[in-house]
């Protein structure tokens, strides 16, 4: 039986470690546990933020995205939250936060690492879609693209702009 030596077990560790916490974001993504996705919607925008799945049983689909969304799935509030403040890792993309996506967040131009022009309705449907920022530069590839019907894209972006009630 050959042993390993302390240099080799070490780093064999620590790849084991980061890997399991890559596949282990949280069963829950960016929530805190179940307790924090709404068991009813005040509108077809917030259903499909939180559960991905429209009210006729549409399920948007995300292509790319990071690391977690890949290989477990999610929706837009796995990495920007229930709160639409953002903040979640990008594993393995550790560096990599998401943004907030806010009322204020998406209405003016911040300096927390996420600056940019307004959105509007039509620049954050390109968003959502396209991956393109109000001024139609790429957003990082770690944000997924998604598909979903016209219907279901203007109630997300509609619900999106809508006044933060915070």
């Amino acid at each position: 039986m050959t042993r390993l030596k302390p240099i080799k077990t070490g780093l064999l560790i620590a790849i084991s470690t980061l890997g399991l916490s890559g596949c282990m974001d949280g069963q829950f993504g960016h929530y805190n546990s179940l307790d924090d996705i709404p068991t009813s919607f005040s509108s077809e925008g917030e259903r499909l933020y939180f559960i991905g799945v429209s009210s006729n049983g549409e399920q948007i689909r995300s292509v790319g995205g990071n690391h977690h969304m890949q290989m477990h799935g999610g929706t837009c509030a796995t990495c920007h939250g229930a709160d639409k403040k953002g903040g979640a890792i990008m594993w393995p993309r550790f560096w990599l936060t998401a943004p907030a996506l806010t009322h204020t967040a998406l209405q003016k131009e911040h300096n927390d690492g996420h600056s940019h022009a307004s959105y509007d309705r039509e620049s954050l449907k390109n968003a959502i879609v396209n991956g393109k920022g109000p001024d139609g530069s790429a957003l990082h590839p770690v944000m997924p693209r998604w598909r979903m019907s016209e219907q279901s894209l203007n109630a997300l972006a509609d619900y999106l702009l809508e006044q933060d009630s915070h």
